[in-house]
């Protein structure tokens, strides 16, 4: 698999020169590829689409496909389809596993705890028509873990679920800061076999 690839800081156009396109809403369908990609994009995710974090400020992990795309799209809104944060990044064109973090700063406000948001990742295939996006759209929604007296306390499912989504973001940030340690490698590729990612062992990260 090819190593050249790289998120650029430079962008080729500016977010506010490319126009906005909201995917469809998680129904139908959630993902779509092959218009600009070889495969759909998608989201590392222990159980599903609709993951559970402990994060105020989350990071995501993405799938990105061989694409003739130069640019890719994360966004990210509440439940009254507010915007809390919208970015773009530059690709070289080769696949590889994107990290994206939802960055603490004043403007951007943490997520609510109960709260589901809704996230849209978007290949950008044709600038000019955002309609022609290759995508995967999901929710994200912020846990915290109560006493064990409340009545609305998590059930141990979703308690696992939220550990391990968090767990994912560390082991993530492990292997791309130690690239040569076998162990970590060795239980990155795990985690990708156990939850059916085994196809993606081996892919660079994405800096």
């Amino acid at each position: 698999m090819a190593c050249a690839i790289a998120a650029m800081p430079s962008q080729l156009l500016t977010a506010q020169t490319i126009p906005t396109y909201d995917p469809p809403p998680p129904t139908d369908p959630t993902i779509r590829g092959n218009n600009c990609s070889t495969f759909a994009p998608d989201l590392l995710s222990p159980v599903s689409k609709k993951a559970i974090t402990t994060a105020a400020y989350p990071t995501f992990l993405f799938f990105v496909p061989t694409t003739t795309a130069r640019q890719v799209q994360f966004s990210i809104r509440d439940r009254d389809l507010k915007s809390i944060y919208r970015q773009t990044f530059s690709l070289s064109g080769q696949t590889g596993i994107l990290r994206v973090v939802l960055p603490s700063a004043p403007n951007i406000k943490e997520l609510a705890m109960g709260q589901s948001y809704k996230w849209e990742f978007s290949i950008i295939c044709s600038p000019e028509d955002r309609g022609k996006d290759d995508f995967v759209v999901g929710e994200l929604q912020r846990v915290t873990f109560v006493d064990a007296k409340s009545p609305s306390q998590l059930t141990l499912w979703e308690r696992y679920r939220a550990f391990e989504y968090d767990a994912l973001m560390v082991l993530d940030l492990l292997r791309r800061s130690n690239p040569k340690d076998r162990l970590i490698q060795s239980e990155w590729e795990l985690w990708l076999v156990r939850h059916k990612f085994g196809d993606l062992k081996g892919l660079p990260a994405i800096k």
